[in-house]
């Protein structure tokens, strides 16, 4: 299932993600951008989106802060002839649909739709030609997540010619989204269980207003072992995930592991086997119907295997079997990281997260994901909700292809 956000041309070129800067903290030096976005959508009674506003011939312009080429304008069009007005794309499951209204003008023989992959057609002869009837509405399916399809609509009269075109440009966006938080539940990580407690609920509500179906939550805790909880499954409610964070944030104040009650006695923890089991192990459904998010937080680094924790627990993944798993899956990260850790706490802990480990990508650039600094949390400075909910928006349009 996928949906699909469709944004028309009149003055300027609207992508269906608006970047912009949310002053997230999010860290650029490996190569991940800071910029988010949004998606505005005018939403009918039936729940789908779409939007009406087009070019055609009654417009001039002195109407246009862009050029023609840059608008989709045909130069070729006759301009005496009147052509399909109220140009709109909207969305459904699985389909992309176009509807117009048609000119009263007499002589009226077809309408034209073509379609362009890359740009506005410039003419009736620049792409494919997918409509050519007399009718007043346009559908097609298996359109691809994140590409961008122009179509250029024409009215002809026989041999008087065609209309100039009316112009839109529509985008397919993702209609259902799998999340899962994978938490670092060590001593240190209290504040960050206590935020999502408190914050949850926000997020399910946006994910709620903005994807088909229930939300679906998931939860991974982990310290050097790790625990993939509800088996795997997501949570039924706001209210079941946000007594589990209660609960997890509560279990930080015992310095224990997830599954005994073996002390944590050094400062690596098991961010890779917790990233690796959750691409392995958490329900998600199939990637090319659904936007797959993981949200990891941890305030250090990580050991990879063969390496062994101090409790005798050994790491289970590599780095690059733990990055295999998630772009197999493609499965998106977004890191809440710390830039210093270790056992004084000075101790440079962003490879991996911020920048490259070993000559690797990081895991948020590698997975196109995001990297947020975790202590503006702890000082309130970055906040939750605010951030992964510009995760969500920045991804939601983009084909996983497009890091």
């Amino acid at each position: 299932m996928k949906c699909f956000i469709a944004v028309l041309a009149v003055l300027l070129l609207f992508t269906a993600c608006t970047v912009e800067d949310d002053g997230s903290g999010l860290d650029t030096e490996n190569g991940n951008d800071s910029s988010v976005g949004s998606n505005d959508e005018l939403e009918n009674d039936d729940g789908s989106s779409d939007s009406s506003t087009v070019n055609d011939s009654s417009q001039t312009n002195d109407n246009l802060t862009g050029t023609d080429d840059e608008q989709g304008n045909d130069d070729s069009g006759n301009d005496s002839l009147e052509g399909v007005t109220d140009l709109k794309a909207s969305y459904g499951v699985d389909i992309l649909s176009l509807s117009w209204t048609n000119p009263s003008m007499q002589g009226l023989e077809k309408i034209v739709v073509v379609r362009n992959m890359t740009q506005y057609p410039a003419d009736m002869n620049d792409g494919d030609t997918v409509f050519e009837e007399l009718g007043e509405a346009y559908s097609e399916s298996q359109v691809l997540t994140g590409a961008s399809y122009f179509y250029g609509v024409f009215a002809c009269y026989g041999e008087k010619g065609c209309s100039k075109g009316a112009y839109v440009i529509a985008k397919p966006c993702f209609a259902q989204m799998d999340i899962a938080f994978v938490m670092d539940v060590s001593t240190t990580m209290g504040y960050m269980l206590t935020a999502l407690e408190n914050e949850i609920g926000l997020v399910w509500d946006f994910t709620a207003e903005k994807f088909a179906g229930t939300p679906r939550f998931g939860l991974t805790v982990f310290v050097d072992d790790v625990t993939v909880t509800n088996d795997g499954n997501a949570f039924a409610s706001k209210e079941a995930i946000t007594a589990e964070f209660n609960k997890w944030g509560k279990f930080t104040s015992t310095n224990k592991q997830t599954q005994s009650t073996e002390g944590n006695g050094d400062w690596p923890e098991n961010s890779l086997d917790a990233l690796a089991l959750t691409a392995k192990n958490y329900k998600w459904r199939t990637a090319s119907d659904t936007l797959k998010i993981i949200i990891l937080a941890t305030d250090d680094t990580f050991y990879e295997n063969p390496k062994s924790f101090t409790s005798g627990i050994q790491v289970q993944h590599t780095y690059d079997q733990t990055v295999a798993l998630l772009v197999d899956g493609k499965i998106r990260v977004g890191a809440f990281a710390a830039k210093k850790g270790g056992p004084t706490g000075n101790a440079d802990v962003q490879p991996g997260f911020f920048t490259q480990y070993n000559g690797r990508d990081s895991i948020p650039y590698a997975t196109g994901g995001e990297v947020y600094f975790i202590d503006d949390v702890q000082t309130g400075t970055l906040h939750i909700y605010e951030t992964v909910k510009s995760f969500i928006e920045s991804a939601a349009c983009k084909s996983y292809d497009e890091k």
